[in-house]
């Protein structure tokens, strides 16, 4: 859950350097989506879910600033609260 949690933050810095990148944006998005598959691989179904409501939002245009930047940094932001919980979780759990 470290690296997940590290993974978040490079994200999280990658799209406030994306957004008015396109090639840095087609990056964010592709590494977004190998995201959500390893979430899902590894039955983080509501982390999983979290991704997929940023992917649902994020439109990688070519000339143009991010329409949705704001709200993705939301969700960005949210996602790294929730990787935290879960990490919390799991530490709990593996606790003698």
């Amino acid at each position: 859950m470290e690296d997940l949690d590290k993974e978040v933050s490079a994200l999280r810095r990658l799209h406030g350097d994306a957004i008015c990148n396109a090639e840095k944006c087609r990056d964010f998005n592709r590494r977004m989506s190998e995201l959500l598959m390893n979430l899902e691989d590894m039955g983080e179904d509501r982390l999983a879910d979290r991704v997929m409501d940023a992917l649902a939002v994020c439109n990688p245009k070519t000339g143009s600033h991010c329409d949705n930047s704001e709200r993705m940094k939301g969700i960005l932001e949210r996602l790294a609260e929730r990787v935290k919980e879960r990490t919390d979780e799991r530490g709990m759990e593996d606790a003698p």
